[in-house]
């Protein structure tokens, strides 16, 4: 018998798998087969990434103005499915503006998705009384990576590029049952509307200024690998037809890496774990700097998994447990500059990709900017060290009574999330 619990995790990593495993990773395998079947050109497929990703920053910025948690709940459920609709219908057109209005509603599903869904589960989690850590959460981006891939490989040779678009769609919505069917009643575990938390005084503070600064280029270092491994693989002679394994290695290194940092945090606190994860962000850019062999390319895929979901759990849990009066607003501030990243990066990448004939620059200007982020990183823990920004015990605890009786029981440990000590 599973425990309320495990059925609430299952269900929200199930809902990441939907609105980002398949709604945005599926377009990955998908580019190719569109090329060979309906004529989808490098021009338009980047275009229509972009159109991903504009609607993944327009869904944050809405999200970070949103208090009420009404409303926040019905957009969770939009996004949903909207991430099933989106999905199969690129497979019942082959109209240009179709496709970037679908993939545009695809991005705010994933911005519903993982911000309001992390959102949400921080605060079930906080209110009944569980470590309040996002790991597994998180780990929804690894297993979608591996479905969308597994997947690609066994329909590619016997079905057509529309019906693969629905058979993508298909799958998400058989994963839309046990969300449906586990999620808890988030309404009865928040208030109305978040009350005015501390963040909102402190929105433009030092620490968050460098911590929003730190992840944007954390979003930098994410995407030009996300957007640019396979086919920076699939240039290399010694790599040609193995993309998809490289990206499969990636997903199954990012699966269960949440967990790991997860431990991390407990053992060494936020700050030294997220230090390690952005460091291992820019030794994965740097192998594919210097090899283009097999070895390299796929070390190189298993530390870019483990660390860039590392730093986007570990970011966005920390922000929560810092601001639980309504998490999902500190979210999705930091993600308006992690969705600009996603915009930018790629273009510029690949506009040097196509004029020098190589990826190198763009790696080159990938890892300083990694760097860089690493030491805003480190900016913004001595600045919260320093007590300009106080921890979220000082700074923005609950009232447990507020919510004894709405949830079955009271919040009962809480975390510093500086130290990674816990508080009865």
């Amino acid at each position: 018998m599973l425990t309320e619990k495990v059925k609430v995790l299952i269900a929200s990593v199930m809902a990441v798998v939907i609105t980002v495993g398949i709604a945005r990773f599926a377009y990955t395998p998908m580019i190719p087969e569109m090329m060979s079947g309906v004529g989808l050109n490098n021009a338009l497929a980047g275009m229509l990434a972009t159109a991903n990703y504009a609607g993944y920053f327009s869904g944050a910025l809405l999200i970070s103005f949103i208090r009420s948690s009404g409303l926040k709940i019905w957009l969770y459920k939009a996004g949903l499915l909207g991430a099933v609709l989106t999905t199969g219908l690129m497979g019942c057109t082959s109209q240009e503006w179709l496709w970037y209005l679908l993939r545009f509603l695809s991005g705010l599903s994933s911005s519903a998705g993982v911000l309001i869904g992390a959102g949400l589960l921080m605060s079930w989690l906080l209110r009944q009384g569980h470590k309040p850590e996002l790991g597994i959460f998180f780990s929804g981006l690894g297993i979608g990576i591996v479905m969308t891939a597994l997947l690609a490989e066994m329909i590619r040779l016997r079905f057509s590029w529309d019906q693969q678009w629905m058979i993508y769609g298909f799958s998400a919505l058989i994963l839309l049952l046990p969300v449906w069917w586990w999620s808890p009643d988030y309404r009865r575990c928040l208030p109305a509307s978040a009350a005015a938390p501390t963040y909102e005084a402190r929105r433009i503070s030092p620490f968050m200024l460098l911590l929003q600064l730190a992840y944007f280029c954390a979003g930098v270092g994410y995407v030009v690998t996300a957007t640019f491994l396979v086919a920076i693989a699939e240039a290399s002679p010694l790599l040609e037809g193995r993309g998809w394994l490289i990206w499969l290695v990636t997903g199954i290194a990012a699966a269960p890496a949440c967990w790991l940092w997860d431990l991390l945090v407990r053992r060494q606190g936020d700050w030294l774990a997220l230090l390690l994860a952005y460091l291992l962000n820019a030794a994965s850019v740097l192998l594919l700097l210097m090899t283009t062999g097999l070895a390299g390319v796929m070390l190189s895929a298993i530390i870019y998994g483990v660390s860039f979901i590392g730093i986007v759990s570990m970011t966005l849990a920390m922000v929560g447990r810092l601001y639980p009066e309504n998490p999902s607003r500190p979210m999705g501030r930091l993600t308006f500059g992690y969705g600009i990243a996603q915009m930018l990066a790629p273009m510029i990448v690949g506009y040097l990709a196509q004029s020098e004939g190589s990826y190198q620059s763009g790696l080159l200007i990938t890892l300083v900017v990694i760097i860089v982020g690493a030491v805003l990183l480190v900016g913004a823990w001595l600045v919260q060290q320093q007590g300009m920004e106080p921890d979220d015990t000082a700074q923005s605890s609950v009232d447990v009574l507020d919510y004894e009786g709405r949830c079955g029981r009271p919040v009962a440990t809480r975390r510093d999330s500086a130290s990674g000590t816990e508080f009865s």
